[in-house]
């Protein structure tokens, strides 16, 4: 699942990693950052398989961002979804999960990230109520 995941990744961002190089390390670094009750791991399971998976971390400074106010949020660190398991609701459900988390954990405002050439992620999220907030502008020199 990361392999197919990361290809995806790679193809529309050319320096994250190639989906090689995804193996057991990444599931440890899921689960060291969600350790000692900072966050969860979410997984979706049907079809007699996983469908996909959430990494939420439950309560992030913000600040080092550009907000002006101390505050916290919480983190969708990553989701993912199978391709043949997109547009089943898969992603909706895990998502709906860690904002339920989240406000159990006394957040009032929640957070991920998307690649900017990720156009059917964005619409995902959109749809789930997500809006941009920061975004960071680049120019390779």
């Amino acid at each position: 699942m990361l392999h197919d995941l990361q290809a995806h990744e790679h193809a529309i961002y050319d320096r994250s990693r190639p989906p090689d190089a995804m193996g057991p390390w990444y599931i440890d670094v899921l689960r060291q950052a969600t350790a000692g009750g900072k966050g969860r791991i979410l997984v979706a399971e049907g079809d007699g398989g996983v469908l996909g998976y959430a990494s939420l971390l439950t309560s992030v400074s913000a600040e080092h961002e550009r907000d002006e106010i101390a505050y916290t949020y919480a983190f969708v660190d990553d989701l993912g979804v199978l391709a043949a398991a997109r547009s089943r609701g898969v992603g909706a459900a895990l998502l709906e999960a860690c904002e339920a988390i989240a406000r159990e954990a006394g957040q009032r405002w929640i957070r991920l990230g998307v690649l900017a050439a990720n156009e059917r992620a964005r619409s995902f999220y959109a749809r789930q109520g997500y809006g941009e907030v920061l975004l960071t502008l680049e120019k390779q020199l």
